[in-house]
């Protein structure tokens, strides 16, 4: 993601997301259609931007795990006389290294770096792409992707539409987050840690306990009302297994140390919080079609034609998947 470094917990929240994180990872709005869709907008767009022969210096800003990247190195494979010179751009040190090994044989370099101050000097690429990242970085973002841009190069980007399908995902995840957070789900567990082994030693009294034992009870059953229901998607299989694996570390209290429990619970309580405020960064960034004017109108400041402000449709009838912005800049 292109975070502005400035917003410490928005940064803080996807460079988590990525530590230590695996290709193709828990927690995205992916599935077979919706991705089908970006690759074969991403294969359209590079088709057009790359040449058929020589060098091309692409960048991948906000690059994530590198899926644009891959695609562009599958596109430039196909063109035995083209040399792809890759970098790709990330706040998270996690994120550039995992999408600079994804794509084999190809070398591509990793900068880590805010999109809306990048490391480069104007002009420096060919072909500037990002997916679902610019936003989170601010206008400038889009000022500055333009800015790199060469003569005759191509930017395109993918942005987060406002009332499109990525939105109404992600808020049915936050809805699902804030059940748990709601019912204080890890704050019981953790009371519940904590007080029964004391009144089964007999430090507190078995009413506490058993008042305790009734608190994580009713917290599950508050998760499990809303949870239950839930459309299939990441924070219903991350809560899902939360309840799991609480219900499994109760009722085997005495096959765990305290310390141990207290510290895995505050790693879930870190990981939830993590989530929820990726997603309603999500909502937050979603652009509507004013925003995407505004947007455009960096890119035409910074010397860009802006060719093309659309969307990407997640079929027909239904809402819409991204915002496309297209711009070049003239020889």
């Amino acid at each position: 993601m292109g975070l502005n470094t400035e917003n410490h917990t928005e940064a803080k929240a996807w460079k988590q997301f990525w530590t230590g994180r695996a290709a193709g990872s828990e927690h995205r709005f992916r599935d077979a259609g919706t991705a089908g869709r970006l690759q074969s907008h991403w294969s359209a767009v590079l088709a057009d931007a790359l040449p058929a022969s020589g060098q091309v210096d692409l960048i991948d800003l906000a690059c994530g795990e590198g899926e644009v990247l891959q695609l562009a190195a599958r596109v430039a494979g196909s063109l035995p006389d083209v040399r792809l010179n890759a970098v790709v751009s990330d706040v998270s040190l996690d994120a550039v290294s995992l999408a600079a090994a994804s794509v084999g044989q190809l070398d591509a370099n990793a900068a880590v770096a805010d999109c809306a101050q990048l490391p480069f000097a104007s002009s420096s690429f060919d072909v500037v792409v990002s997916q679902f990242g610019l936003e989170y970085a601010g206008p400038a973002a889009f000022g500055e992707a333009g800015r790199i841009v060469r003569p005759s190069g191509r930017f395109n980007a993918l942005v987060h539409v406002a009332g499109g399908a990525v939105e109404h995902a992600c808020q049915a995840d936050a809805d699902v987050l804030e059940a748990v957070v709601g019912a204080e789900l890890l704050d019981r567990m953790r009371d519940y840690v904590i007080t029964i082994p004391k009144a089964v030693s007999g430090s507190v009294s078995r009413e506490d306990g058993q008042a305790c034992a009734d608190a994580l009870r009713q917290a599950l059953e508050t998760v499990a009302r809303t949870v239950g229901p839930a459309a299939p998607g990441p924070a219903r299989d991350f809560v899902g297994r939360l309840v799991q694996d609480i219900q499994a570390a109760a009722g085997r209290l005495g096959a765990y140390r305290t310390e141990d429990l207290e510290a895995w619970i505050a790693g879930q309580a870190a990981e939830l919080d993590a989530f929820h405020h990726r997603m309603t960064s999500m909502l937050r960034v979603a652009q509507t079609e004013a925003d995407m004017s505004a947007l455009a109108g960096q890119l035409s400041a910074g010397g860009l034609s802006v060719t093309r402000v659309g969307t990407v449709s997640m079929g027909e009838g239904g809402a819409p998947l991204a915002w496309v912005l297209d711009a070049r800049r003239a020889e």
